[in-house]
């Protein structure tokens, strides 16, 4: 066999086809859960930083839960970032609310996003330079 069947799933039988897709799906190595991810030190530091930034940034405020409120999980969501030649920059874990379960008006009254993207500002700034606006 050679490697382009590999690239074309020719000559591979329906196991070695489901083994392969999940193969190429999931090896990066990130870690899917919490479980898995304390169990390494690199991970654990970048959960750390991830709560020094929330702590730093005042990101959330500790409050009494209301008697009729119901309260919204988190989870972990991890992701190794590289550089142009594929080398690991930084392992980057983040801790998001599962806001899919709120009602705006009862478990929220506005939203935070706490960055924007360097590649956002970049079409900004770049659009205004075309279009000769004044930026102060």
């Amino acid at each position: 066999m050679w490697i382009r069947d590999y690239e074309t799933g020719q000559g591979l039988s329906d196991e070695k086809t489901v083994n392969l897709a999940y193969l190429a799906l999931f090896t990066d190595g990130d870690p899917i859960t919490f479980a898995e991810a304390v169990k390494s030190e690199k991970w654990r530091k970048a959960m750390d930083q991830e709560i020094q930034a929330i702590e730093k940034n005042d990101t959330w405020d500790l409050t009494v839960l209301p008697s009729e409120g119901k309260t919204i999980g988190v989870k972990w969501v991890f992701k190794t970032k590289f550089n142009e030649n594929r080398e690991v920059e930084k392992y980057k874990a983040r801790l998001i609310a599962k806001g899919y379960c709120q009602q705006q008006g009862i478990n929220y009254a506005k939203v935070f996003s706490p960055v924007a993207r360097l590649d956002t500002i970049r079409i900004v700034i770049s659009i205004a330079a075309q279009k000769s606006w004044v930026i102060y």
